[in-house]
């Protein structure tokens, strides 16, 4: 545990100090400012992931359930659902299934995703055009999130879901320091116009560094192992952030609706890491790491 708090106040210094220079130099100083609010609030965003996986089994399946029951309600407004109707309180129910599958009996996790599918099949009648929303949410939200709780009852499954939010979530807050202070070029008008090179480039950098520091140092995964298994994280809370904005954008909205006023849903907050702890399972299962 040394070890991870060790990790973690060396991103989080680093990242302060970044923002605190910056805020020295004339160009910047106003921008810099600006960051702080985001900087205080990833305490909050990796804690209320970190802190519950170090706990009880019960204490992080709560937190899991509450992650995809509110994944699963934003993704229905976003799509003009009411989140009361018998078709979403069924999918909601059908998905905290899933969630407790993925924690209590991964191996299970197959079937109860197909027994998931045909609970809301039935509820909806079959009427495929209708229901679309409703099985899309048992997919994601709530499988992903069932993924996650599986990686963390793999062996030395909290290093892994350490390394998955190492990975994204340092990519994710050095990628919006380095892009405000000097953004200029935008690679994604279209599915994430907010985002721009310089901050891509800068993320990925940092997201790359604390991976390592992790999969090497914490979890003694060999050097090239180590970059495979980050870059894998990367790539994959890359793909969901882009593919999450540009289902936003198809719907004509920024944000899922706002848990948080700095950083819009939590759909918007977790999107990378319920991409990237699923592909670190998928990688390991695959090379019996």
């Amino acid at each position: 545990m040394t070890g991870v708090l060790l990790v973690a106040a060396a991103i989080f210094v680093l990242g302060g100090a970044l923002i605190l220079a910056a805020s020295l130099l004339p160009a910047w100083n106003a921008k810099a400012r600006d960051l702080w609010p985001f900087y205080r609030s990833e305490f909050l965003i990796v804690g209320a992931i970190l802190l519950p996986s170090t706990a009880d089994g019960w204490i992080f399946l709560a937190v899991l359930l509450a992650l995809a029951i509110r994944g699963q309600w934003e993704l229905f407004t976003l799509f003009g659902r009411s989140p009361k109707t018998v078709l979403c309180v069924v999918a909601m129910v059908a998905g905290a299934g899933l969630v407790g599958t993925g924690v209590l009996a991964p191996d299970r996790l197959p079937v109860a995703a197909l027994v998931a599918i045909v609970l809301v099949l039935l509820a909806g009648r079959l009427d495929l055009p209708h229901i679309w929303p409703a099985i899309a949410s048992l997919v994601f939200p709530s499988l992903a999130v069932a993924l996650m709780g599986a990686l963390r009852e793999t062996p030395a499954g909290f290093l892994w879901l350490l390394l998955a939010q190492a990975a994204v979530e340092t990519n994710d807050s050095f990628a919006l320091l380095v892009g405000k202070l000097m953004g200029r070029i935008r690679p994604f008008p279209r599915l994430s116009p907010g985002k721009t090179l310089e901050g891509l480039v800068g993320g990925l950098a940092a997201g790359l560094a604390a991976g390592l520091a992790v999969a090497h140092l914490l979890l003694g995964l060999p050097i090239f192992e180590a970059f495979i298994a980050t870059a894998v994280a990367l790539a994959a809370g890359l793909a969901g952030d882009l593919l999450l904005s540009g289902l936003k954008r198809r719907r004509g909205v920024k944000d899922f609706p706002p848990l948080a006023l700095l950083h819009g849903g939590l759909l918007d907050i977790y999107d990378s890491l319920l991409f990237a702890a699923p592909a670190l399972l998928l990688l390991r299962s695959g090379l019996r790491l």
